[in-house]
């Protein structure tokens, strides 16, 4: 999967709602040392313009970026109940995207889809999400196996953003479902793992068994730098 430099991350920690969510983001390479310039558009744009719903995120892409893109930009919103309470006009909206292709180097791929299980988190203590691209045979056995998981051990992924959804435009390389797990930094995820293999390994195996057949597409790392909720 492609990535943005300014990103909006479909998965919004903080916000559960009983509405079908759904979210929409584009990669983005991003010219060099521009991210600052980037953040204060975001800043100057979207701090208190209120939202109908979700949310609209930037964040920096790390391991298993691809096509040189350095960023995305996510939005997220509940379906029929998105965009902004009091609208931009059109000047402020032309003004802000122009700011943005002034930084943006090259446009990557744009994806759609909806959020089918939740758990918020911190984001201030875990910003470093990892994410998967799979195939999976039974979406609804998916997302009741990762919600039973993260409620049988509740040390394990308090303060952690938790999620399951569908890829439903420009699916990545066959992809179905995404799956998310954020954390404070690369060995907080990779001592979880460790965790879940060893210590928790009763719960991660029915984890595994329950959630039916699911194949990995691709993995990868993102770094919530902005969000807007």
């Amino acid at each position: 999967m492609r990535h943005l430099f300014i990103a909006v991350i479909f998965l919004f920690s903080g916000v559960i709602s009983a509405q079908q969510m759904a979210f929409n983001f584009i990669e983005v390479k991003a010219k060099e040392n521009s991210e600052d310039q980037i953040e204060t558009l975001f800043d100057e744009f979207f701090t208190d313009r209120e939202r109908k719903s979700g949310g609209v995120f930037l964040e920096r892409l790390r391991h298993g970026r691809e096509d040189g893109s350095t960023h995305r930009i996510v939005f997220l919103w509940e379906l029929n109940n998105g965009g902004f309470v009091t609208q931009p006009t059109e000047s402020e909206g032309d003004a802000f995207w122009r700011g943005i292709r002034n930084h943006v180097e090259t446009w990557g791929e744009a994806r759609a889809g909806r959020v089918m299980n939740l758990n918020p988190g911190d984001e201030e203590k875990n910003p470093v999400i990892h994410i998967w691209d799979i195939k999976a045979e039974d979406p609804s056995a998916f997302a009741k196996a990762q919600q039973a998981m993260v409620d049988a051990l509740p040390e394990a992924f308090k303060d952690r953003l938790v999620a399951f959804g569908t890829y439903d435009v420009n699916k990545p390389n066959g992809a179905s479902h995404w799956a998310l797990l954020s954390g404070k930094d690369m060995n907080d995820h990779l001592s979880l793992y460790q965790d879940l293999q060893t210590t928790h390994s009763e719960a991660f195996m029915t984890y595994i068994k329950d959630r039916g057949k699911a194949t990995q597409v691709k993995d990868f790392i993102v770094e919530r730098i902005k969000t807007f909720q």
